[in-house]
């Protein structure tokens, strides 16, 4: 069954505004411009939290590494829209 990359970045924006809700970020909303570190200050281990947020609620695991790695060290930065795209692309194969 495919999955439609809007609902995808539903899903994405959705469990982004459950984990950030707390956190005090001038932000007007998530959107797939949003980036991880620059706009939700998130650290490596939110990160590693959003990873294994959606690996569980897509029911498999999705090779991160090759998304979060480039050239054999860590991307400074990703924006919702290039997560969206690996997740999307990943799931319908």
């Amino acid at each position: 069954m495919q999955v439609t990359e809007t609902n995808i970045h539903s899903t994405i924006i959705d469990i982004l505004q459950d984990m950030t809700q707390e956190w005090e970020l001038e932000l007007d909303g998530i959107t797939g411009n949003t980036k991880l570190v620059e706009d939700l200050s998130f650290a490596s281990v939110d990160i590693i939290h959003l990873v294994v947020t959606l690996e569980e609620h897509f029911k498999q695991k999705l090779g991160f590494d090759q998304l979060l790695m480039r050239g054999g060290r860590y991307v400074d930065d990703l924006s919702v829209d290039e997560i969206v795209t690996f997740v999307t692309q990943k799931l319908n194969g």
